[in-house]
């Protein structure tokens, strides 16, 4: 597989973690602080396979926000959000979007993964 992911993430210990465990099913990441940063990535740097936010972030916009800009500029992007503060219902997501509740596993993080992926 040769898809480059967008990992958006201010945890610098989980960056790393996910980035690592994409790795395993042999994608790329391009890892990005905060939404803001993302959105400047997107903009010098699409396209993107995939994009993978947290919601609590610092900065102007959290991960919900992110995944709406994106959809409104790059609809057809899947996004897969996660948090382990906030629950987002599926109603509030578009068909090409999930929620991963933290903590997860290893093959949980894999299968979303592979599933967006698929659909493309």
């Amino acid at each position: 597989m040769t898809a480059t992911v967008l990992l958006v993430e201010d945890e610098e210990m989980l960056r790393v973690l996910l980035s690592e465990a994409l790795s395993l099913i042999d994608l790329q990441t391009v890892c990005c602080r905060s939404a803001d940063e993302a959105m400047i990535t997107l903009e010098q740097a699409h396209p993107f396979s995939l994009v993978i936010t947290d919601v609590c972030m610092p900065g102007t916009l959290d991960g919900v926000e992110l995944a709406e800009k994106i959809w409104h500029r790059w609809p057809h992007l899947p996004v897969i959000i996660s948090s382990g503060n906030r629950v987002i219902r599926r109603e509030k997501l578009r068909d090409n979007a999930s929620f991963l509740r933290k903590p997860w596993s290893l093959e949980q993080l894999h299968q979303i993964v592979l599933h967006h992926l698929a659909s493309e």
